[in-house]
């Protein structure tokens, strides 16, 4: 879901939880909950309380965030929080969780493919994979964040992207989830539905290789190859085809610096939407 920026929920269960604990331990110290809490993490280690405690799953919440550094005592302030009227600290410790769960959200991500390869190229075993391959050069943002495409164009109808994006457009087949007497087909049986090649029906095989298909991309790879050259990008056939496919899908070239970015996306999403 990271799309939509919904993170997985064993990440979001730990961002509630220290945020539980920031409550106690800093905003609301004087309540029965906070003091109790607070006891009951004071003896947590000498006595076995159960693993679904709250004390218990809120310590787990940290060490899954890598945030352990001053628990169980009162956390790190940050400066966002720490100048914040007292009505609104905990609004802003969250928003500065979100920062921190993103980063953990990547760094998992990143882990299921340490090799992979820079400029991105080589063979898909699945659609995170595959995912993984065509955004990660992208993936270095506040993942609770909506796509540009979303909140730029959002008059535009986007949903088409969205999909494409998401890896669940009906007309892709590797995005199609077939499931036949409980065993899931493999990445590479999902062959091209509109050619005999015999090939993978990913999204670069149906935009840039598939004989029927790919003439649909040819106007906006032309436009592509325009805007590269005004903003002194690299050539468009100097690209591996997981980054041209990368351009086409409305991600930023790798090589553009991050304060250009509005102004790229401004210009090239109109035509992808359309």
């Amino acid at each position: 879901m990271i799309e939509l920026g919904i993170p997985p929920l064993i990440l979001q269960q730990a961002l509630q939880l220290v945020a539980l604990h920031f409550r106690y331990t800093v905003l609301h110290t004087n309540t029965s909950a906070a003091k109790l809490y607070n006891l009951r993490c004071t003896f947590r280690c000498s006595n076995a309380h159960p693993q679904h405690t709250i004390e218990n799953r809120i310590a787990k919440a940290h060490s899954t965030l890598m945030i352990f550094n001053t628990y169980p005592g009162p956390p790190f302030m940050p400066r966002s929080a720490t100048l914040a009227k007292p009505k609104n600290q905990g609004k802003s410790y969250t928003t500065f969780l979100k920062l921190i769960v993103s980063a953990e959200w990547l760094r998992q991500i990143r882990l299921k493919y340490p090799r992979a390869p820079q400029p991105p190229s080589g063979n898909v075993s699945s659609r995170l994979h595959a995912h993984f391959l065509l955004h990660h050069l992208s993936l270095c943002k506040n993942l609770y964040k909506l796509p540009p495409y979303l909140t730029m164009c959002g008059h535009r109808k986007p949903m088409s992207l969205l999909r494409f994006q998401s890896q669940s457009h009906q007309s892709i087949p590797t995005h199609m989830l077939t499931i036949d007497d409980n065993q899931r087909d493999a990445y590479d049986s999902r062959l091209c539905l509109y050619c005999p090649s015999g090939l993978t029906g990913s999204e670069i095989h149906l935009i840039l290789e598939c004989p029927a298909t790919s003439h649909i991309a040819l106007d906006l790879i032309q436009f592509l190859t325009t805007l590269l050259y005004d903003t002194c990008q690299p050539d468009w056939t100097t690209l591996t085809t997981h980054q041209q496919t990368s351009l086409i899908l409305g991600d930023p070239p790798s090589t553009l610096p991050k304060k250009f970015h509005h102004v790229w996306l401004k210009s090239i999403l109109p035509a992808i939407l359309q």
